[in-house]
């Protein structure tokens, strides 16, 4: 347990943002062979329920509209007696609140009854971050990872069941010790083959004091740039698929602040980025907007009529 100091952080948003950050736990018990967090940050702690609840009810009250669960492992919140799912039905109740987000969380940890909470509940966001690393299953052994190809592809298959509309985003690491070109093929037909809205492609960066900081063959610079860039180019061919298939749809949008370019910018429970050209102040409402073109970045549309937004609010 860590006191509620250690995880009070007062107007902790993102800068022209109406989604709040809380840190429901920190620290890492799982000993990843590439990770320094539980040599940098300890193993897991969980802040007290009655410190989390108050504070989403005070955010609630200064107007914002999302909260956005993080942590470093958070599935494993553990606090008196109370696990991860048990805290996100008491979420569930708080009547004021409009979305809730959970942040990335291990494929371990996500279990079936959460699945079927975030398809049910009409204020969970259809989103998940589930980190992969590797399509690899000898990296990922090597990487000391606690899932399987397989076991992640059942998971995925579980959740897309339950929740057409998910978002799912996911974390490849590139140039682990040892990936091979055959071992980076696997990954990339994986990553291919996944139903994933988008990729987070980064390099494998020696952490000294970690046991893959000991591991060899060593993958060559210029090797990590290209497998990169590959993974950066499925990225954008999944982002883009993604947008595309929400043209048509009326989507319910909760607006930040301020425009860009003439456009007004707002995100969807299924973590669709949206622009649309309005000369209202749409900050921190949830509207509702038809989408009509996209990009790999964007989702484009316009703001939908009344019977739309009646529509909309009827599926949140």
């Amino acid at each position: 347990t860590i006191s509620r100091e250690d995880f009070d952080l007062p107007y902790f948003a993102e800068p022209d943002s109406t989604r709040a950050l809380l840190k429901i736990q920190d620290g890492c018990s799982a000993m990843c062979s590439f990770c320094i967090i539980p040599f940098a940050r300890g193993h897991e702690r969980s802040r007290k329920l009655d410190d989390i609840l108050g504070e989403v009810r005070s955010l609630t009250d200064g107007g914002y509209k999302e909260i956005v669960l993080t942590g470093v492992n958070i599935g494993q919140y553990r606090q008196q007696g109370v696990d991860f799912f048990t805290m996100l039905r008491r979420l569930d109740d708080i009547s004021d609140l409009e979305r809730i987000r959970i942040s990335s969380i291990e494929p371990t940890t996500v279990t079936n009854e959460l699945l079927d909470l975030l398809a049910s509940s009409k204020k969970f966001c259809p989103y998940l971050h589930i980190p992969l690393q590797s399509g690899d299953d000898q990296i990922l052994q090597a990487m000391n990872r606690r899932h399987t190809i397989k076991e992640y592809r059942a998971l995925i298959d579980r959740a897309f069941a339950k929740i057409p509309d998910l978002g799912l985003g996911t974390d490849l690491m590139v140039g682990f010790p040892g990936e091979t070109d055959k071992a980076f093929q696997n990954t990339l037909a994986v990553a291919t083959d996944l139903p994933f809205s988008y990729i987070h492609a980064f390099p494998y960066s020696t952490r000294p004091g970690t046991a893959a900081a000991r591991l060899k063959p060593r993958v060559s610079s210029p090797s990590i740039k290209k497998r990169t860039d590959l993974l950066l180019e499925l990225d954008r061919a999944k982002r883009l698929a993604f947008h595309n298939k929400q043209i048509g749809k009326t989507v319910a949008v909760l607006f930040e602040a301020g425009t860009r370019s003439a456009y007004r910018f707002g995100t969807t429970p299924n973590f669709t980025r949206v622009a649309v050209t309005d000369s209202a102040d749409l900050q921190n409402q949830i509207m509702p907007v038809t989408i009509t073109a996209a990009t790999d970045r964007y989702g484009f549309g316009h703001i939908a009529s009344a019977q739309a937004m009646n529509s909309t609010l009827a599926l949140l």
